[in-house]
């Protein structure tokens, strides 16, 4: 399984990469979707939204768009649980929901299970 995470906070970044650990998951770090390998060779993309969700929105989904439907990455966004808009934008461009930072740090451990059962 390949994971990557979209993230320029470094403290949170400890914390995935700790949960990683835990679940024998090896994962890669980017702080740029410029910076991303190709969609089909990404199982599972952690992105940090705090203050790009607007624009790495649009640039993941187009980044997204290239693999094909069978190989499509998962995507799990996150920031703050406050910003409203942030949700609505990424929603807009079928992204998903964003988790609050608090969600997936605790959710990590299920979601590596998951993606590696």
């Amino acid at each position: 399984m390949r994971v990557i995470v979209l993230i320029e906070d470094l403290l949170i970044l400890s914390r995935i990469e700790g949960a990683a650990e835990r679940a024998g998951v090896s994962l890669a770090h980017v702080d740029s979707p410029a910076h991303l390998p190709p969609a089909a060779e990404v199982d599972l993309l952690l992105v940090d939204c705090s203050a790009h969700a607007e624009t790495w929105g649009r640039e993941l989904a187009a980044w997204r768009s290239t693999a094909p439907g069978s190989a499509s990455p998962r995507i799990v966004a996150f920031g703050p649980h406050t910003d409203v808009a942030a949700h609505r934008a990424l929603r807009a461009l079928g992204l998903g929901p964003m988790w609050a930072r608090s969600r997936l740090i605790r959710e990590l451990p299920d979601l590596f299970a998951a993606a590696t059962a």
